[in-house]
């Protein structure tokens, strides 16, 4: 290979195999797709419409892309040939996609081996084709792009320079004359334009395309695949375990989100796709503000709302300069497994960041990373919010995500100035072509008139975030109530030094009060917990601590050790607990007189001051439990028995002396489950078993002693009626007397008359009081019962979602018949306009050849000089009404799908014979 040189240093050459190797970066072959959507679009081409179809050319299926964009004269095709050349820059206020002048060769050769491309720009049209067969054929060891340019006369430029050219087209290309090369510069409708046909496209390990193009006729599809479980479909490597959506697999779906804003009509197999903007098609749209640090204090909009049509459909639409890099990818609760975030789209143009080679992601940077951070966070906000917005408002309906939705707003676009215009609501159905003259709005009804402006002057959200501010609140709350609590028991227990430490000896029984075993995981609460539970107050009985079990108390003086309690103590623990304080107030039965002085003593526990500390530092409890501690704990928990105790030795563990008079009795069951909360629900459910059943004991115990006071009532009012019958006189039988002392002596009991009323008050004292206690345990146990009652609202709630169900099939079937409806009407009209055009081509047909015999009769009376210009014309006409037979074929072709344009001769009648038998048909149907 001779090296090529440039000031006598080496050129870099290209070998023809990194046409493939180029090519691979697409490993989704949509993204080729898209690479030369995004060549169209762009604002040097400027196009308004891109047709995309499969046809077949000598037995090759092919991909077609026409575009009505700017075209290309020979220099510019040229560079799209080459490697690297990228002269897009920013033209009315539109940002091209193109960065790194690559897409087209990585594209085209990614769909296919071999592709040509036909452009006219107005002045010119060239033709110039990037062959890989070419190039393995003649053994080429550098790439080579032959380029034919045209005039406007269809003559050949340059014929010396663009003959060897011209020739390798003709040869190696799927057009072997340069009037098929004219013949699809004339397919291009309008002055400019550029035609792309890509053929001996991409096949799988059996021999068939990587498309479908049999399951829609008017949709380009990945074939589906069988996988492990014998299921079909097909899902994107990135994608494996999400719901598929349809735009990985339907190139339709795909295109219609492909811009964030489209400019630019896609026909797709003759049919247009219906574009949506994708920002304004969603339902509970609301806008948030990212302000990253390292754009210098520039915000980012972001739109939330939720997926109107499906809503497994989920996740971040990332895209950059209006064109879709990443579509439903999940971040925040959604990359959860529950169903947190479900049916939520985010919307973000991530213009700051640099998309990757394909244009499907981006580069794995910083900024990327804390982006995607601070997008969970965004999403986790209006998720919490929507949720919290829809439950205060309609607690008792479906989930926000399981609710059908409508879209908020309602757009369409223009078919002739390309603006999209925002319509009223409640118009649900469209014309099949739309223009600004139908706009409801007199103030958008003319096509001149520009766009509704946006609002990129965002600063704030446009939603309060509540459910943070409660948040705050009961946060703020809950450590208010901590303070409070810890200045009450700083208050109430005075601490004293080290010195003022005594220690107690207990008898070596099983009546001795057990230690209490702590564990480390526990260890905060019991900081918290501990000077609550040896709290004593008054021995009197309130209708709240009477629900409680009583302990007797020992009212011997004893130096217990306390935690030490501080601000800390409390701000940790509510970091690592959310629950609501608990606090267990102990009310104690009738004080009992001090312990014998008589009982054994055990040798004192020494403490050292030093250890204590250490021991504070590690925030560590240790505490030995022998067997007659646990024992003498079940007895606690057990029953309501109470116990006493002569004395009391509590060990000192991270705790300082506060002399408290000490309870003698087991310390009760609801204290030990403050210390211990069930962390699960099944242990909870539990718990509140045994607080009923215990309830329910004491309920039943308290009613037996109603009906014994009750009794006994009753026969202290029948004793007082008695004595009020036979000792009161009988004029004063409906006023308040006095009795005679003489009258003492005749109670049966032995008792005065006031000892009686006092005795009778005291016992309807008694009755209210139980009765209210009654009438509290009764409202504790209907609390307790709801859980029962949650079962059959699950049942009932899944009925409803039946129904439901029911009536969205309903709904879809009614607007697919109204689809179909409108379906057919716009085939009829289609028909019409068919049936119009042929007529308007059989004139043109029957004028020209009423015009070819005429020029025969001129050339045959001409003299012999002007043979060869009547010669020359009537070969021209030859050639326009070839040209015309061409294009009526075409036309033909998508009327009848059976007619094969490579097998008809455009050179005799045949197409004119064709063409007059569909008018026929057309007439014969139209008169039916």
């Amino acid at each position: 290979m001779a090296a090529k040189t440039q000031g006598g240093i080496r050129l870099s050459a290209l070998c023809p195999k990194f046409l493939h190797t180029n090519s691979t970066s697409h490993t989704w072959p949509f993204s080729a797709i898209a690479e030369l959507i995004d060549n169209a679009y762009d604002p040097d081409v400027s196009a308004k419409q891109i047709w995309i179809d499969k046809t077949v050319i000598n037995d090759n299926i092919c991909l077609t892309f026409t575009d009505n964009g700017n075209g290309m004269n020979s220099e510019k095709l040229h560079k799209m040939l080459s490697f690297g050349f990228s002269e897009k820059s920013v033209m009315n206020g539109r940002v091209p996609v193109g960065l790194y002048g690559n897409g087209f060769k990585s594209g085209s050769m990614r769909l296919g081996k071999d592709a040509i491309i036909f452009t006219k720009n107005g002045d010119t049209m060239s033709v110039g084709m990037l062959s890989q067969t070419f190039l393995e054929v003649t053994k080429a060891e550098h790439v080579m792009v032959p380029i034919v340019t045209f005039t406007n006369q269809r003559q050949v430029s340059d014929l010396a320079e663009s003959k060897n050219s011209l020739k390798a087209i003709l040869t190696h290309s799927l057009f072997s004359t340069e009037e098929k090369l004219l013949a699809e510069l004339d397919a291009i409708m309008g002055k400019k334009g550029t035609r792309i046909i890509i053929w001996n496209l991409r096949k799988d390990k059996n021999d068939k395309p990587e498309f479908d193009f049999d399951k829609d006729k008017y949709d380009i599809r990945i074939p589906e695949d069988l996988d492990e479980t014998g299921k079909r479909g097909y899902k994107k490597q990135e994608r494996l375990d999400q719901i598929v959506p349809e735009s990985d697999y339907s190139l339709r779906a795909y295109c219609s989100i492909l811009y964030l804003k489209p400019t630019m009509q896609i026909i797709l197999r003759g049919q247009k796709v219906k574009t949506q903007l994708v920002s304004k098609s969603l339902a509970f749209i609301e806008k948030d503000i990212y302000r990253p640090k390292f754009l210098s204090a520039k915000t980012v909009r972001i739109t939330f709302g939720f997926n109107c049509r499906n809503k497994d459909h989920y996740g971040i639409m990332m895209y950059h300069k209006n064109r879709l890099i990443k579509a439903y990818e999940r971040v925040g609760c959604q990359l959860k497994a529950n169903n947190m975030g479900v049916g939520v789209v985010g919307i973000i143009e991530c213009n700051f960041l640099k998309p990757t080679h394909n244009k499907q992601d981006f580069d794995y940077t910083n900024e990327y990373r804390l982006t995607i951070a601070a997008l969970g966070e965004k999403l986790n906000d209006y998720w919490n919010e929507m949720k919290t917005k829809k439950n205060e408002e309609y607690p008792l309906a479906l989930p926000v995500e399981e609710i059908q939705k409508q879209p908020d707003q309602t757009w369409v676009q223009c078919d002739a100035c390309l603006k999209w215009r925002k319509l009223p609501d409640g118009i649900e159905h469209l014309p099949e072509k739309w223009y600004c003259s139908l706009n409801p709005d007199p103030q958008f009804r003319n096509c001149n008139v520009p766009e509704e402006p946006e609002d990129d002057d965002l600063i704030h959200p446009t939603y309060e975030k509540t459910y943070k501010k409660k948040d705050r609140e009961k946060l703020k709350r809950r450590l208010e109530y901590s303070h409070q609590i810890n200045n009450e028991i700083l208050l109430k227990t005075p601490v004293s030094s080290s010195k003022d430490f005594k220690t107690f000896s207990a008898p070596n029984t099983k009546d001795a009060l057990p230690r209490l075993i702590i564990s480390k995981s526990s260890d905060a609460s019991v900081r918290r917990s501990l000077p609550i539970l040896i709290q004593v107050s008054s021995p009197h009985l309130d209708a709240d601590s009477s629900l409680k079990r009583k302990a007797q108390s020992c009212v011997t003086p004893v130096s217990l050790k306390a935690s030490r309690l501080s601000d800390k103590t409390f701000n940790n623990h509510e970091e690592e607990d959310d629950d609501e304080d608990v606090i267990i107030l102990e009310e104690n039965s009738t004080p009992k007189p001090s312990a014998d002085a008589d009982v054994a003593v055990v040798k004192p526990e020494c403490i050292n001051l030093d250890q204590e500390e250490k021991q504070e530092e590690k925030s560590a409890v240790e505490e030995p439990c022998s067997a007659s501690t646990s024992e003498a704990r079940s007895e606690q928990l057990s029953s309501a028995t109470q116990t006493e105790l002569p004395q009391l030795v509590v060990k000192k563990e991270e705790v300082e002396d506060i002399p408290v008079q000490t309870p003698g009795a087991a310390v009760e069951k609801e204290q030990h489950k403050v210390n211990g909360v069930p962390d699960t629900s099944a242990e909870l459910e539990n718990e509140l078993k045994n607080q009923l059943q215990l309830l329910n004991q004491e309920k039943e115990m308290y009613q037996s002693k109603c009906e014994a006071l009750t009794k006994q009532v009753e026969t202290l009012e029948q004793q007082l009626l008695e004595m009020n019958n036979k000792y009161v006189k009988k004029e004063m039988c409906h006023q308040a007397t006095e009795t005679e002392p003489s009258f003492e002596e005749g109670n049966t009991d032995g008792r005065s008359l006031a000892e009686v009323t006092a005795l009778y008050e005291q016992a309807l004292g008694e009755i209210a009081t139980l009765k209210e206690q009654c009438s509290t345990l009764q409202n504790l146990k209907t609390e307790c019962s709801k859980c029962a009652d949650g079962e059959s609202r699950s049942e009932v709630d899944e009925m409803a979602v039946q129904l439901d169900d029911v009536f969205r099939q309903l709904d879809k079937c009614t607007i697919e018949r109204d689809r179909y409806k409108s379906e057919i009407e716009v085939l009829e009209v289609e028909k019409n306009q068919m049936a119009c055009q042929c007529e308007e081509l059989k004139a043109e047909v029957a004028q020209l050849k009423a015009s070819i015999p005429q020029a025969v009769a001129r050339a045959n009376d001409s003299t012999t000089s002007n043979v060869e210009d009547s010669v020359n014309f009537s070969d021209g006409e030859s050639l326009k009404l070839r040209s015309l037979r061409v294009n009526v074929g075409q036309l033909l072709a998508t009327i009848m799908p059976d007619l094969d344009l490579q097998q008809v001769n455009y050179d005799i009648d045949v197409v004119d014979e064709i063409l007059g038998q569909v008018v026929e048909q057309m007439h014969e149907i139209s008169s039916t």
